[in-house]
């Protein structure tokens, strides 16, 4: 549902009211911010450029354009570095305008300025004594920053404390107190200086220093001049000189939300006032000893009504004068706002609302340029359950050849485009899709589709089986070479398989993950999952086997001819048969045999005598003797 609000959005006129007033509300809000400042002439200079380069676009002058634009590049690197305090009191001021109040659980309520007397008492000796003084009260944005800076006190805050910190003599005095709710937090704290032009070059570091931590916080402070012994209060950044002790009492009182005797004030409201004559009454206010009271806030217009009104309204009856009189006085202030609206800055929305038309007509006035996107998705919607597209990995997705301006275009994406088929009613067997006549294509505003490749679409519906196909182990590498498989076992020994009926029915089987054979000398059983290569085919059923593989030892055998050479004995050739491990006996030699005549057990001087084999020394044991041909042989006594 969002996407297609977001689509709908893309291409209504709503979205373009929407982009207008977002676009208007930050260029004013960059002129307020600028107006009056040093970045004022930066920001002139940086549109004249900005002018050159729509200028140079639509007059064709490549040559400026190009200059123009690849300058551009480090103009945002330009913006931080020229507008770097303009920017951090925008985004200060930003959050402190979305803070949540206190209440919530934020920060912890202020104290009442009647904790606070001991401070204006010293205050008042320090414009007395003409000793400079700075002393900051925290409020909702927190100081921690200033505090590590300076020396931790947690002290309680009192006349004599003060006295003693601000004193010349004493090594704390230079720097700022901040006061933590009741208590001084730290002292010889150093802030920030304000670098706002305007200020008179006789502005001191101190007061400097206090204008400078009120633009970046919330912070209320008092400054004694050192010089003068004047009293100044400063609180947003902006500064009043000369008060007396009433006048610091008061700003206190309202920048820590409470009266002097620590009872919040009252807020003077709209409230409903009953007079005789409804006809001749006015916006009516009262004050109220309560905040917690329903009644409107101050400023929004009064309920109207009379004694005569108030029982017509307990019997039911509706007063038509009254309404009447009521409505003329909405009006009437909806009409006030208005024109407060209108008019208040009337210069500056004037040029904001220029600057946005200009940016409006840039943005989408901009030669289109072709474009060619691929690996754009395709969806379908609306396939019978007991269908499926066999030849899916084909026709899932396309490439575009679009159209655009040159901003929309450089930032597309495949996602950019949503292209859905819907195949409702489609029975089984090849369908041509036409994507221009049959899909609904959602694309980002401004864009044409020139060309889609492919224009259409063969899609093969084939109904859905399952059938059950023998599991057969996927083995790779081979075994040492004395190994064989002797057998394997695989349990379960097949699975069920759901997907296209011919792609089904074209596997007689499936195979395991791999099963590495070099690895494994001695038999072994492992568990192994079932895998099918065929990205439409659905494992339904065992997923996941035990394959038992028996591993034998190789034993081979082999014929050798060994040369019988022996005293008495004619030279013979001896055929010779051994057993053993297939690794030894394929790199057995007959010269490696001993063939010797055998005399234990015989006769006294015999004709014949028995042949007798000798394998190597180092193989005794592991190779055997099968068969010796001939087995005896003459023999004459030496």
């Amino acid at each position: 549902m969002l996407t297609t609000l977001i689509h709908w959005l893309g291409q209504s006129w709503l979205a373009t009211a929407i982009d207008l007033i977002l676009v208007f509300l930050v260029v004013y809000e960059v002129l307020k911010l600028l107006k009056g400042t040093r970045a004022a002439q930066i920001a002139i200079g940086i549109g004249i450029v900005a002018i050159l380069y729509q200028a140079s676009h639509w007059l064709r002058l490549p040559t400026l354009e190009f200059v123009i634009r690849h300058s551009l590049l480090y103009v945002g690197f330009a913006v931080v570095v020229l507008f770097q305090n303009e920017i951090r009191s925008a985004f200060a001021n930003f959050g402190r305008n979305i803070r949540l109040p206190a209440r919530f659980g934020w920060r912890s309520p202020k104290s009442p300025a009647t904790a606070y007397e001991g401070v204006l008492l010293a205050v008042t000796t320090f414009a007395a004594k003409k000793t400079g003084a700075l002393i900051v009260f925290e409020r909702q944005d927190n100081l921690d920053e200033y505090i590590a800076r300076g020396v931790k006190l947690d002290a309680i805050v009192g006349y004599d404390l003060l006295i003693n910190i601000f004193n010349p003599e004493a090594p704390l005095h230079d720097g700022a107190v901040i006061i933590r709710r009741d208590r001084i937090a730290a002292a010889s704290c150093f802030l920030p200086l304000t670098l706002n032009p305007r200020l008179s070059k006789d502005t001191g570091t101190r007061h400097r220093s206090a204008i400078g931590i009120t633009e970046e916080s919330d912070a209320f402070v008092i400054v004694v001049s050192e010089e003068t012994g004047m009293v100044s209060c400063v609180e947003g950044g902006q500064i009043k000189r000369g008060l007396g002790i009433r006048e610091v009492r008061a700003l206190l009182s309202r920048a820590l939300n409470a009266t002097a005797g620590g009872a919040p004030p009252a807020r003077r409201r709209r409230a409903p006032m009953l007079v005789e004559d409804s006809s001749s009454v006015d916006f009516a206010t009262t004050e109220l000893p309560s905040e917690t009271s329903g009644t409107p806030a101050a400023g929004t217009p009064a309920l109207i009504g009379d004694g005569r009104s108030a029982r017509l309204r307990e019997r039911g009856a509706l007063d038509v004068a009254a309404i009447w009189q009521q409505g003329r006085h909405w009006l009437d202030w909806l009409g006030e706002k208005g024109r407060a609206l209108a008019f208040e800055n009337f210069a500056l929305k004037l040029i904001a609302a220029l600057m946005t038309s200009a940016l409006w007509l840039s943005a989408t006035k901009q030669d289109a340029i072709p474009f060619v996107l691929r690996g754009v998705p395709i969806n379908y919607q609306g396939l019978r359950e007991d269908l499926v597209i066999a030849n899916g990995n084909e026709a899932r997705e396309v490439t575009l050849r679009v159209r655009g301006p040159r901003d929309v275009v450089e930032r597309l994406r495949p996602e950019s485009f949503v292209i859905t088929v819907p195949l409702d009613g489609k029975n089984s067997g090849d369908r041509v899709i036409i994507l221009r006549e049959d899909a609904h294509i959602a694309k980002p505003a401004n864009v044409e589709i020139l060309e889609i490749e492919p224009s259409r679409l063969t899609l093969s519906l084939e109904r859905q089986v399952n059938r059950q196909v023998d599991i057969r182990p996927n083995f790779r590498g081979t075994l040492p070479v004395d190994c064989e498989i002797a057998e394997y076992q695989v349990s379960p020994p097949a699975t069920v398989l759901r997907g296209p009926e011919s792609q089904v029915y074209a596997l007689q089987s499936v195979g395991t993950e791999t099963i590495w054979l070099n690895i494994h000398d001695r038999s072994f059983a492992e568990r192994y999952k079932v895998d099918v290569k065929d990205p439409r085919i659905e494992i339904v059923g065992a997923q996941e086997v035990e394959v038992k593989v028996t591993i034998r030892p190789v034993i081979a055998r082999r014929r050798l001819d060994v040369i019988l050479d022996a005293p008495g004995a004619p030279a013979t050739r001896i055929e010779v048969t051994v057993e053993g491990p297939k690794s030894i006996v394929e790199k057995l030699r007959g010269r490696d045999f001993q063939a010797l005549i055998g005399d234990e057990g015989l006769p006294e001087r015999p004709s014949r005598r028995p042949v007798v084999i000798r394998p190597p020394a180092d193989l005794e044991g592991r190779v055997s003797i099968v068969t010796v041909s001939p087995g005896d042989v003459s023999y004459r006594s030496p």
